[in-house]
């Protein structure tokens, strides 16, 4: 394993290369960077080796299944190749549900062959994401540690200082997680796509979708891609629009931390990458992934997500609309006072949802005696059974469980807990009565800015 120590992990200010690599990428480059943001600028601040020119069309001719997988397997210990073979045997790896019709083995081969960003390397990066791929509850929110030694040389290489032991955080990101777990499990090329992305040396991934999955009209679409500081560019025809989905600068050093002081139990580098991109495209590219904390506009607590950055963030990671219903009423003092569904409609959505082939991710309250809310945490809902008696029991996935499985939760235990919700448009019926407050919040907002000017 790499020694984070022994690279320059944090400021590859000058990039000077004349080499070519095993893959016939050729550089021949020093350029001056400016690392304090990510951008197509300053991408070879990332990867020495990576030129604009793209590494592997994806028109150009891939070898063999037989000589993808044995390349893809000569990186893998005997336990990760198991892994491989199952994933072959279930079928997995000729999965294509992803952005741009890739497979999950595609994927994976220019994994194996192509360069990943300095101090990550190829066959750990497949490991991680094999493993995902074939247990996607393993993969967890839960921070790394970062050492003593190592948080004086981030110090001194980025100009910044922290209190002590701000690195070692109490990790806020339940929902990046929660978004990446959702990907594995259930579109696991794009998950194969997005982690090729964002370890590679284009430090991010592009996603097309249609300026509708993202708002009911394309004005407000067009507004929330800018409020949200989104890398975007739209089509020609105005229909589509390309978001570029990118980690803040600091992840990469968190990422190098985990390759080489990973404990068991802690997020894998690409755990880092994934969970930072998509809390950075929540909060309006102001994540700061050394200590989990974050700016931007439309939330005043240092981190996590609200439910309006949740839910902006998963319609583009996976290119479909959502609705995020609240299902609590919460009053000035943090009380809940009353709900604006009865629990078998809360059921229903949950249950519609599920049948559509999407999970559900769930925000849900901790309250105390008095039910004054005293925090809360975001689960995924990937199934609904009852048992032999007719009790009913959601199967929901936590990333801060400290469990690489599944876990049960009785219907009558989880529902009436329930603040929050993405759900599908097509699972609504035009009937319901739908509470998005956050849309009041939004409007509130427009209205602050349109005084301003």
């Amino acid at each position: 394993m790499l020694n984070i120590q022994k690279i320059n992990y944090t400021n590859p200010v000058f990039v000077k290369s004349t080499s070519t690599d095993k893959v016939g990428v050729n550089s021949n480059v020093s350029i001056p960077q400016d690392l304090k943001r990510v951008n197509s600028t300053n991408l070879q601040a990332y990867h020495p080796s990576f030129t604009a020119k793209k590494q592997s069309a994806n028109n150009v001719a891939l070898p063999s299944k037989k000589e993808q997988i044995k390349t893809i397997a000569s990186k893998l210990d005997r336990n990760t190749q198991s892994l491989l073979k199952q994933l072959e045997d279930r079928g997995i790896l000729d999965n294509n549900n992803s952005n741009d019709g890739s497979s999950v083995l595609e994927n994976l081969y220019k994994i194996a062959r192509e360069p990943r960003i300095i101090g990550l390397d190829n066959g750990q990066i497949l490991r991680e994401v094999i493993t995902s791929i074939a247990n996607p509850a393993s993969i967890t929110q839960k921070f790394g540690d970062v050492p003593n030694n190592v948080a004086k040389e981030i110090e001194k290489e980025t100009g910044t200082q922290f209190p002590q032991n701000a690195y070692n955080v109490i990790s806020s990101s339940c929902v990046a997680a929660s978004i990446e777990f959702n990907l594995a499990s259930r579109m696991p090329a794009e998950f194969a796509r997005f982690a090729l992305g964002l370890t590679g040396g284009n430090y991010g991934v592009d996603k097309k979708i249609k300026m509708t999955d993202i708002a009911n009209g394309f004005a407000e679409a067009l507004w929330s891609l800018r409020e949200f500081n989104a890398d975007s560019s739209l089509s020609t025809n105005w229909e589509n629009v390309t978001v570029k989905i990118k980690p803040d600068r600091n992840a990469i050093v968190r990422a190098r931390i985990q390759a080489s002081y990973r404990d068991k139990g802690e997020r894998s580098s690409t755990d880092v990458l994934m969970q930072s991109a998509i809390l950075n495209l929540a909060s309006q590219n102001s994540y700061d992934a050394l200590i989990d904390e974050r700016k931007g506009k439309f939330n005043s607590e240092k981190s996590g997500l609200t439910d309006f950055e949740k839910n902006f963030a998963e319609q583009i990671v996976f290119g479909k609309p959502k609705v995020s219903v609240t299902y609590q009423n919460i009053d000035e003092n943090g009380y809940l006072t009353g709900y604006n569904c009865e629990p078998q409609e809360t059921k229903q959505h949950i249950l519609k949802s599920l049948e559509l082939g999407q999970n559900v991710i769930i925000g849900y309250t901790h309250l105390d005696s008095n039910n004054k809310i005293d925090g809360g945490h975001e689960i995924t809902i990937t199934a609904y059974e009852q048992d032999k008696d007719g009790k009913g029991w959601f199967i929901c996935n936590d990333t801060d469980d400290n469990v690489d499985s599944l876990i049960r939760i009785s219907e009558d235990k989880l529902l009436p807990l329930i603040h929050h919700a993405g759900i599908p448009k097509e699972a609504l019926n035009s009937n319901d009565i739908i509470a998005e407050p956050w849309r009041e919040i939004l409007s509130e907002f427009k209205q602050m800015i349109l005084a301003e000017k």
